[in-house]
């Protein structure tokens, strides 16, 4: 039978509702709990979720005073944009809750939103149908771990795609990036979408992935190389972080392959990276949360890997992309080792949206010391090792300064 990591489940059962309804409300998620003192019969759907997947989706009628489910047993085309909006929100409502499995019961909002009604962390019991859909994806998932082990661990690779913005000073105008560089390449432009139009202002690194941090970071200075070549106005300082100008939140995104995607791993990447880089950011990067970079945000690729999507862009000094490009490939081959989860406290969960950095601190040295620890602690210290004495001073980046002295490309 199907089990839920025993901390995880206990502490989900120790929140009280209103505990999980702030949880959620902090992360971007709407909730209205369901109301059994009242008939509440309104149109839901059940999704069904194991390890970040979800395994189906069915319309569901609300549970009333009766407490009867009523499931229809047709399920939600795959292909709808409602079940792919319907399954980003499940999977991170869940993740948010501390669970790897679970159901969570949606409400649709219009066209463009869904509302949290329930989250269920045994759905399986007293289901036999369930029970059986749920062992058999604990199954495939355990053959697909298996395999992946088999294959070995030197063939983790990690890449990447963090930002950064073209300003023009003193009135700190940004310049889109598109007036420089192209959509594809080593170094380009990212797409955002307002008012209907469809935009290209943010400038893009996309170095080449690498199994071993060294050249990882080679790639990340190729392709800085690539884009100083490119952008020919020299009077533009570029900025890096989380939002080093107003409407214009910065992402750090991570892709990983070659390595499982779990809730273990996505925890550990929050708990022993995102947090960290939450002491470290600059006081207005936390601006760009619960809209952008919300803890265990992921994308599936179609590599067969997935992206990082928490880090706010670490290309404010060499010294911070070496640190997360070195911590990253730590967590990702010793998370099973990694196993604090401060982030799960109401406190620090609080704290990391707030941006509340005195608070933060106080789980920080717990954490170094479990990574330090680690055998392998040594292949990468010389990445690592300067991060942590950053944080170990109580130092800040400041993301209005321009990246590119620190990168040698003025």
């Amino acid at each position: 039978m199907m089990q839920q990591p025993g901390q995880a489940l206990i502490r989900f059962r120790q929140m009280a509702n209103d505990e999980k309804k702030r949880r959620l409300e902090r992360s971007g998620i709407a909730v209205q709990w369901m109301d059994s003192s009242i008939a509440d019969f309104a149109i839901g759907y059940a999704v069904q979720i194991h390890q970040l997947r979800v395994l189906e989706i069915r319309r569901r009628a609300i549970e009333g005073p009766s407490k009867v489910r009523a499931y229809d047993l047709s399920e939600l085309d795959q292909h709808s944009p409602l079940y792919v909006r319907m399954e980003r929100l499940a999977v991170r409502a869940l993740y948010t809750l501390g669970l790897d499995s679970g159901e969570v019961v949606l409400t649709p909002l219009g066209e463009r939103s869904c509302q949290v009604r329930e989250v269920s962390a045994q759905p399986w019991l007293n289901d036999r149908r369930l029970a059986t859909l749920y062992e058999i994806a604990a199954r495939e998932g355990d053959i697909e771990g298996e395999n992946l082990s088999e294959r070995g661990r030197d063939r983790l690779l990690i890449g990447m795609d963090p930002e950064f913005v073209l300003v023009r000073m003193p009135e700190g105008r940004v310049v889109p990036a598109s007036r420089y560089l192209g959509r594809l390449g080593i170094a380009g432009c990212d797409a955002v979408t307002r008012r209907g139009r469809t935009l290209y202002p943010v400038a893009e690194l996309r170095p080449a992935p690498s199994g071993d941090p060294a050249h990882l970071l080679k790639h990340l200075r190729q392709a800085f190389a690539t884009a100083a070549r490119r952008i020919a106005d020299r009077t533009l300082i570029w900025q890096a972080g989380g939002m080093p100008q107003p409407g214009f939140p910065l992402g750090g995104h991570l892709h990983f392959s070659g390595v499982s995607l779990n809730g273990g791993l996505l925890r550990a990447l929050d708990n022993y990276l995102a947090l960290p880089l939450a002491l470290l950011e600059d006081k207005r990067a936390a601006r760009r949360r619960p809209h952008y970079g919300n803890l265990g945000d992921f994308r599936r690729q179609s590599y067969g890997g997935f992206e990082y999507r928490t880090l706010p862009s670490f290309l404010i000094s060499p010294q911070l992309a070496k640190g997360v490009i070195g911590m990253a490939f730590l967590i990702a081959s010793q998370y099973p080792r990694l196993q604090r989860r401060p982030l799960g406290q109401e406190e620090a969960h609080r704290a990391f949206y707030e941006g509340n950095q005195s608070v933060l601190k106080e789980y920080m040295e717990p954490l170094i010391l479990d990574m330090v620890s680690l055998e392998i602690y040594s292949q990468y210290e010389a990445y690592i090792s300067p991060l942590l004495d950053s944080l170990r001073k109580e130092k800040q980046w400041d993301e209005s300064r321009d990246l590119r002295p620190y990168w040698k490309l003025t």
